[in-house]
């Protein structure tokens, strides 16, 4: 699983900021095609060609169409991080309930804008099935949601925080997913935040 991840990652970390455009161009390319085509019509070819670099300017950061797909869900990841990060920080101090309908609304809403890249590419790329499992906004924010969870802890009667955590996590993202694939189900963004949070809520305390 590590040599395929190390597959994925980039040749060259860009240092100056017209090196950092150029990766920004390629990715952002990259994400078009295949959003509007399909992954497989986004070779390293016409992805240098619609970012308006050379090929050898592409390979120079990336060494493979997978890697710069691998490289558009850690972005996304990263992006996604740091707005849910600075949520849960920024309601730490509130009410459970409260924060917690917050914060779903906000994943609501981070898992929406990446959801291209969260769920539908690493189906078209297989290889990205284990680098998504294993570089996951979840991760990345443990210790501030174990935070928040002491925080609130007269409040939570879950004995154990790992157990609450692992419940509530893949109750939310799971909800909320399968939402975001479901264009036939009849209910409103605020009803689905208000049932989740209602569930955690009632989860957490009871």
């Amino acid at each position: 699983m590590e040599h395929q991840i190390a597959e994925l990652s980039p040749r060259k970390v860009p240092q100056q900021q017209r090196a950092q455009f150029t990766v920004d161009c390629i990715l952002g390319a990259a994400e078009s095609i295949i959003i509007k085509s399909g992954y497989d019509a986004a070779t390293t070819n016409h992805i240098a060609e619609v970012a308006g670099v050379s090929i050898g300017s592409l390979y120079q950061y990336f060494s493979s169409k997978e890697a710069i797909a691998a490289a558009l869900v850690e972005n996304a990841v990263s992006k996604a991080t740091e707005v849910l990060r600075e949520c849960i920080l920024a309601n730490m101090g509130k009410p459970l309930p409260e924060a917690i309908r917050t914060i779903i609304a906000v994943i609501l809403e981070t898992r929406r804008e990446h959801n291209f890249i969260f769920m539908l590419l690493p189906r078209q790329v297989p290889k990205l099935g284990r680098l998504s499992r294993s570089v996951t906004t979840e991760k990345f924010l443990y210790n501030t949601v174990r935070t928040f969870y002491h925080q609130h802890r007269d409040e939570i009667m879950v004995e154990d925080l790992e157990i609450a955590m692992f419940v509530a996590q893949h109750l939310v993202v799971g909800s909320i997913d399968a939402y975001l694939e479901d264009n036939t189900i009849l209910i409103t963004d605020e009803q689905l935040v208000d049932h989740i949070a209602d569930a955690v809520v009632k989860y957490l305390t009871k």
